[in-house]
């Protein structure tokens, strides 16, 4: 189990040894489990990013809820769990001590920020919750909704208070004013509209951004807000009269996120470009630009001293930097992309994981990235070892293609599917390879000359993933809200299961043969019978869809992989 563990951690190259900062600190892989698993590996993507007043904390949105870091070395702290989806906004309190999140699951959490209790639960509002903000004198949290609304609440009581409409899409970013009199929102409506915070009436509208509004900020003295958007421009605005004051090119792409320096002269930008910008707020000229991020940049934040700038990347990092200096003072570098696969090789040595337009290889017993095979262009949602191990399937686009394991070659391409390949899998003699796609076929093949052998189709709904039984004879597909089972030499189908409330993504028989697991999009991992097709028991905690999954070879163990960015691993009952 130990080598299982260490194993998977170093696989996915999420995680990282943290000696404990507090008493209270522990290993972040234990931290907040969902009942029923034994560790989590990976941290999930990062999200929106908020400093603690005294800058010693740096609070991140991610996909399984707040994580709360130590700034000075970037260890982490504790981990907010509760919501049931993902986490996309967060804002500290003005005096520290309790932490506000949005969720996709509709709901704001009130956390105390030192013990990581849940305070208040507000789920008044509709749709996702995708922008939260507490005003300076701590009495309103203010959070915004994908149906356009933002609601008004109270901080002492977790009233609802006012509820502010006007804005006919999502609302992506709200910042209140420094004397908390007056808040801006920005949406998807590409309107920003400032707002009286204790009358909820509506003040202004300013008109100008041509796309989604991403982010808008208040300037230290309350007379400029700055906005960014998907138009690639960032605005400065008049805040007393509405017109528009700046408009600052630079970027290339969507800007994701705006902030002002505590001073007020400085603003950032972080984009889809994966620069950061700084700009002279005055005059308006781009005085440094920040390099380095590999993907786009999500969000930025300014210490409160306006020292340090934070800012958060796809490519997996949380990043650190000096705003005199611009050197890079820290880097957090355990945050992953969704991982749409994993596969174990036959002697347990190699492990491949798919993602995005990639698939790595990986020593099961170091940790090390073996080779990266690319070549596609959407995730790899679908990796299987040949039984030899010699050769690598994978399904991305609408085939299927077969890798040289020790040298990365593409050694052939296997087309007939008229849609997307969501799963491949070697029949345990190696002869024949499984595919299965969203034309709603499963394809047989002839593993050594590509020759399509056979087409099963069934029931008119998207083939998301094919798995063989030990001994060769049953194949297992799993299909919308179902798992089919069919006899491999006679084509015929066994048995439809059922208990999945949405898709089937994933499934694998456990080494005897007597079970197997199926995940699906209802962010659940399943175990059935084989032979009676009897729903054993159901593994929740994931807070997005599980794609991933396999067993350990002494079947004792599921590993499951997830939207949420995480690995989980669960006991077998």
């Amino acid at each position: 189990m130990k080598h299982l563990l260490f194993s998977l951690l170093m696989t996915f190259a999420i995680a990282f040894t943290n000696a404990p900062i507090t008493t209270f600190a522990q290993d972040y892989t234990i931290m907040n489990l969902p009942e029923g698993a034994e560790a989590r590996f990976g941290k999930s993507w990062a999200g929106e990013m908020k400093y603690s007043p005294d800058g010693t904390k740096l609070a991140v949105a991610s996909g399984i809820g707040v994580w709360l870091y130590e700034t000075q070395r970037g260890k982490e702290l504790r981990l907010y769990t509760g919501h049931t989806g993902s986490v996309g906004c967060v804002a500290f309190s003005p005096d520290g001590k309790t932490i506000a999140s949005g969720s996709r699951d509709g709901s704001t959490h009130i956390w105390n920020a030192n013990t990581g209790i849940p305070i208040a639960i507000m789920a008044g509002n509709s749709g996702k919750v995708s922008s939260v903000a507490f005003s300076p004198d701590g009495k309103i949290l203010a959070s915004g909704s994908g149906e356009g609304v933002i609601q008004l609440w109270n901080t002492d009581t977790g009233a609802p208070m006012e509820s502010l409409t006007g804005h006919t899409k999502l609302v992506k970013s709200i910042a209140f004013s420094p004397d908390s009199k007056t808040l801006v929102s920005g949406g998807w409506d590409e309107t920003l509209r400032l707002w009286d915070a204790k009358t909820g009436a509506h003040l202004k509208t300013f008109s100008g951004h041509t796309d989604w509004i991403r982010s808008v900020a208040f300037s230290s003295d309350g007379k400029t807000i700055a906005s960014g958007s998907d138009d690639r421009t960032i605005r400065l605005w008049n805040a007393d009269t509405g017109a528009q004051i700046k408009t600052l090119k630079a970027h290339e792409s969507d800007v994701f996120s705006v902030a002002f320096s505590s001073d007020g002269k400085t603003l950032a930008s972080g984009g889809d470009d994966k620069m950061i910008r700084m700009w002279n707020v005055n005059t308006g000229t781009n005085i440094k630009t920040l390099s380095g991020h590999k993907r786009f940049v999500f969000s930025i934040a300014f210490s409160p001293d306006g020292k340090t700038l934070a800012s958060g990347s796809r490519d997996g990092t949380i990043r650190f930097w000096n705003t005199n200096t611009d050197e890079l003072l820290n880097t957090i570098t355990d945050r992953t992309d969704p991982i749409r696969s994993i596969a174990f090789g036959p002697d347990g040595n190699t492990i491949a994981s798919g993602t995005l337009k990639s698939i790595k290889l990986w020593n099961a017993n170091t940790g090390a990235n073996t080779m990266t095979l690319s070549g596609f262009t959407d995730y790899v949602y679908t990796v299987a070892f040949s039984s030899d191990g010699r050769t690598l399937a994978s399904g991305s686009d609408d085939d299927i293609k077969l890798w040289n394991t020790n040298t990365g070659e593409l050694l052939n391409i296997l087309t007939g599917h008229k849609y997307w390949v969501r799963s491949v899998a070697y029949s345990p003699d190696g002869d024949t390879i499984a595919s299965g796609s969203w034309d709603d076929t499963v394809c047989l093949w002839n593993a050594n000359t590509g020759e399509l052998l056979n087409t099963l189709i069934g029931p008119p709904h998207d083939v998301s993933t094919v798995a063989f039984s030990p001994d060769g004879k049953t194949l297992a597909n799993g299909s919308k809200h179902a798992v089919i089972l069919w006899n491999v030499d006679t084509a015929e189908q066994i048995q439809v299961l059922s208990g999945h409330t949405d898709l089937v993504n994933s499934v694998v028989f456990k080494p005897d043969g007597n079970t197997f697991a199926s995940t699906s999009r209802d962010n659940t991992v399943r175990l059935w019978n084989i032979s009676t097709g009897a729903h054993i028991h159901t593994f929740s905690g994931h807070t997005g869809e599980v794609y991933g999954v396999v067993f350990s070879p002494d079947g004792g163990t599921l590993a499951s992989g997830s939207d949420d960015g995480t690995v989980l691993l669960w006991g077998i009952p």
